[in-house]
């Protein structure tokens, strides 16, 4: 009985000393989740942003020559506003909460996916496509590397 008491005491302290380091580690597992959906979530506006620039660049009467956004012939003006319109739709989706509530895996294929579709657009909309969305990987590859930082 009277050995009872000092194994009693050892395991108490061992157990508090777990419990400290147990939270320590979930707190920085929040801390690091939330950087990453911050990260994310700056990135989608960013993105975002391009979108917008394209889109403008359509809509406007600038030199056919000077905008690096130009259209191909034939091509519905109305129907790239609407698919560009759907890729900023999904790209809302990592500034929720819903977002947050994804793996860092399910979101970065998410977000893969997305910029994949814009690529897939402005291949099959635009005038030499091809460089038009190597420019733009370039851009948006140099904005993510700066965010995260």
């Amino acid at each position: 009985m009277e050995q009872l008491f000092p194994v009693l005491f050892i395991a108490f302290v061992v157990g508090m000393i777990l419990v400290k380091q147990i939270k320590k580690i979930t707190q920085s597992i929040d801390l690091t989740s939330n950087s990453s959906f911050e990260l994310y979530a700056n990135f989608s506006a960013v993105i975002q942003d391009h979108i917008k620039e394209i889109k403008n660049s359509i809509k406007s009467s600038e030199k056919r020559d000077e905008n690096p956004f130009r259209l191909l012939d034939g091509k519905d003006e109305a129907e790239v506003m609407d698919k560009l319109s759907d890729i900023m739709r999904k790209l809302v989706f990592f500034e929720t909460l819903m977002a947050k509530q994804k793996s860092n895996q399910e979101v970065e294929a998410d977000l893969f996916e997305v910029l994949n579709t814009l690529e897939t657009c402005i291949n099959e909309n635009f005038e030499d496509g091809e460089n038009v969305a190597d420019k733009l990987r370039e851009t948006l590859l140099e904005a993510y590397q700066n965010l995260s930082k």
